[in-house]
């Protein structure tokens, strides 16, 4: 590992042990023997976040773990997690996650891994990116095929996606017609006019052999045959959105292909994805065509 690497890692690994006291910038940047501005600067180019967004997500993950894999009261874990009270914590908790706490202790358990943020390990991270870079992407032609799901509005910075998981997986099984033992999360129906933050609309569900009367609460779809280019993101959950920048940022604009206006989607194959753990191969689906005015 690089010097560089080590004196941000030395900050991470700060964070770690001091997760849920104050840690200002200055007292990070201070492990690793820099400037708060360089070091900010640097975490930033390395990793696609900020110190404080890394932080914050370090900290409701393990929030989260304390809430299912404990039976501490709420009030305890407010306390021991640095709220003022537990309904400092249920405010912050339900603003960011979309549920109260108390109800994500009592349905959210087989959703856990999706709300979890690991502690980042630069190596690992400079490695994955490295696969990234020189992979290349498969170009498969799909047919047309139809899905059963849950559907939501979000922002490409909601942190709600896992919430709409968790209420669709224990229903799973009332889907008639299922095709195949994988999950689909589909995107569709952009904002591309909004003046705000993009919005768009996220179907969790699983692809169906036909459109019978979907269970209440769901809705059913077609999405057309389509030529897509697939890449896999490989590793836990939390760093799929790494993935999906270096899809759109990097492999599209440098390659021979232009994106169509069609759904894409992300792909959970259960013999190659633990939902257990968070932890596998995710295969993102983007629709693509041939670029006939340029590209390389």
């Amino acid at each position: 590992m690089s010097a560089t690497l080590q004196r941000i890692q030395r900050g991470i690994d700060f964070v770690e042990e001091h997760l849920f006291e104050d840690l200002p910038l200055g007292v990070i940047a201070e492990q690793g023997g820099c400037s708060p501005w360089h070091f900010h600067r640097l975490f930033g180019a390395l990793t696609g976040e900020t110190p404080a967004s890394y932080v914050w997500k370090r900290r409701l993950s393990e929030i989260c773990r304390r809430l299912i894999e404990t039976r501490h009261a709420l009030v305890d874990v407010a306390l021991d997690c640095g709220f003022e009270s537990q309904a400092t914590f249920t405010r912050a908790f339900t603003r960011y996650v979309g549920i109260s706490p108390g109800r994500f202790r009592r349905t959210q358990a087989h959703s856990l891994p999706a709300y979890l943020y690991p502690p980042l390990d630069l190596k690992a991270l400079a490695e994955r990116q490295h696969r990234l870079d020189v992979s290349e992407a498969r170009i498969v032609r799909k047919p047309a095929f139809h899905m059963v799901g849950m559907a939501g509005r979000f922002t490409p910075t909601s942190s709600r996606i896992p919430e709409l998981w968790g209420r669709f997986v224990p229903r799973i099984h009332e889907v008639p017609q299922r095709r195949g033992g994988h999950t689909l999360g589909l995107c569709v129906d952009a904002d591309t006019d909004s003046v705000a933050e993009v919005g768009f609309t996220y179907v969790a569900g699983v692809e169906v052999e036909r459109l019978d009367p979907v269970p209440e609460e769901m809705t059913s779809l077609t999405v057309p045959a389509n030529t897509y280019a697939v890449i896999t993101h490989r590793g836990h959950v939390s760093r799929l959105p790494d993935t999906v920048k270096h899809v759109w940022g990097r492999w599209l604009p440098a390659s021979r292909y232009r994106h169509v206006p069609a759904p894409d989607f992300e792909l959970y194959d259960p013999e190659r994805w633990d939902p257990g753990t968070g932890e596998g191969e995710i295969d993102l689906y983007v629709p693509i065509a041939v670029d006939e005015g340029g590209g390389t």
